[in-house]
């Protein structure tokens, strides 16, 4: 049983309400100009200015860029495509730090663009460029010209962060959860509005986990237009779209009435699907509630309470496949994956389909205590959100951070007949970008 405080953690980032939107712009409160230092390698600017600003960058009071990342990322319309805004260059085709001079830089346009004028051989090659078509001079120079507002949004530095800082996970007890859901009507979700849609992509960035409610029972395929709004259906051998339901000699556990335990689907994929969605057509049984759990909630007390378990599963790759059927899956991969910052990035946990260890002895003894620390700390029920889904309900949750589990129920009490479908999370994330930020 872990001995830490339940509840959500703190967060050290954006808080929720700035979660829900693009970065906030500031104005920065000194009436200074911009201020430009030139080094023999970069040029550094201190922001002073009353200058645009995102607010996840405010904190950071200059910025500097280097020769070489100025030179590949030149906006101009022979370095970067107008109409399709693909570089025109390669990365390998800028000039060696030795060989690229900025022969001038400076603040234009009332300090709002930074102006650069390189020496000849910027470019070991052209790339896609045509020699006529570029903005060389006849002596070979080539101009560049960035909105400050563009350099700070993309400062190399803290581009990274801001993405992470605007995709930060709200970790939740079920208790969380069940304060901070936000339940979509069906028709708000499909609605040209796009606020429906909105609400659910949010509710998945933060927790997950998302419920929407009132969809249609009379076409079995409905799941596939909901994901759809997600994005593009991932197609595996169970198709487009599959039955969930009880059926005699199934293939697999979760198409029998018996208790399903926690999991994630397809775990023995090399890239399993991001989102999972379950469509409830009917449910008259006795039974079969349906049970969530936040992995990245349960990792971070295992971190907090058990480090030597952690490193463990951070480490020690499992061997998860599928055989049956005339097929076999196979792939090794560790339980728990972070990001740049040692935080939750993906979890993979599907003990129905985990094969022998493939790892020394030494592993396996700091394998089994690790897993089964894990384990414990995801049966404590105050982390895991249980729920009776009505026909008409379709939950949607993210499949490599969100375990999900049935309990068993009664085959003979009535019917049960979900449809499940699967979407990759990078075309969430690309919903999420475009729609979900405005």
């Amino acid at each position: 049983m872990w001995m830490l405080r339940r509840g959500r953690l703190a967060r050290q980032h954006l808080t929720p309400r700035d979660q829900l939107s693009k970065p906030r712009l500031l104005h920065a409160t000194a009436r200074a100009p911009n201020k430009l230092t030139r080094a023999s390698d970069r040029v550094s600017i201190e922001w002073t200015a009353t200058t645009t600003q995102s607010a996840a960058s405010a904190s950071a009071p200059s910025s500097s860029f280097h020769h070489i990342w100025l030179r590949d990322n030149c906006q101009c319309p022979q370095c970067v495509h107008p109409s399709n805004r693909q570089k025109l260059h390669s990365s390998a085709d800028v000039s060696t730090a030795s060989l690229l001079k900025a022969e001038t830089a400076e603040l234009v346009n009332n300090g709002k663009q930074l102006q650069i004028r390189w020496a000849p051989g910027s470019l070991l090659r052209l790339g896609h460029r045509r020699p006529n078509d570029d903005n060389d001079d006849n002596a070979g120079h080539h101009e560049t010209l960035f909105d400050l507002t563009w350099l700070r949004a993309n400062d190399p530095a803290l581009a990274a962060r801001r993405r992470d800082a605007l995709l930060k996970p709200l970790l939740w007890t079920a208790d969380d959860f069940t304060r901070s859901k936000q339940d979509v009507q069906y028709d708000d979700f499909m609605s040209e509005s796009g606020q429906g849609l909105r609400t659910a992509l949010r509710q998945l960035r933060d927790y997950g986990l998302a419920f929407i409610r009132n969809a249609p029972t009379t076409r079995d395929t409905e799941v596939e237009r909901i994901a759809e709004r997600f994005g593009c259906i991932r197609h595996t051998f169970y198709g487009p779209s599959w039955n969930v339901k009880s059926m005699p000699d199934a293939k697999n556990i979760a198409y029998t009435s018996l208790d399903l335990g926690l999991h994630m689907d397809l775990m023995y994929f090399e890239a399993p699907p991001g989102l999972q969605l379950l469509h409830s057509l009917k449910n008259s049984v006795t039974g079969g509630a349906s049970i969530f759990l936040d992995s990245f909630k349960a990792a971070s007390i295992l971190k907090a309470t058990n480090p030597e378990a952690y490193r463990a599963l951070l480490e020690i790759p499992v061997t998860f496949h599928y055989i049956n059927d005339g097929r076999h899956m196979h792939f090794r991969r560790p339980t728990i994956v972070e990001n740049d910052a040692n935080e939750p990035l993906m979890v993979y946990y599907a003990p129905p389909f985990q094969g022998p260890l493939e790892c020394s002895p030494d592993d396996v003894a700091r394998f089994y205590p690790a897993f089964q620390a894990f384990a414990d700390i995801m049966r404590d029920p105050a982390l895991t959100y249980k729920m009776m889904m009505r026909p008409g309900d379709c939950m949607v949750f993210a499949n490599r951070r969100v375990l999900h589990g049935r309990e068993e129920f009664d085959a003979a009490s009535g019917e049960r007949h979900l449809k499940g479908a699967y979407v990759d999370w990078d075309d969430f994330k690309d919903r999420l970008r475009v729609v979900g930020t405005e």
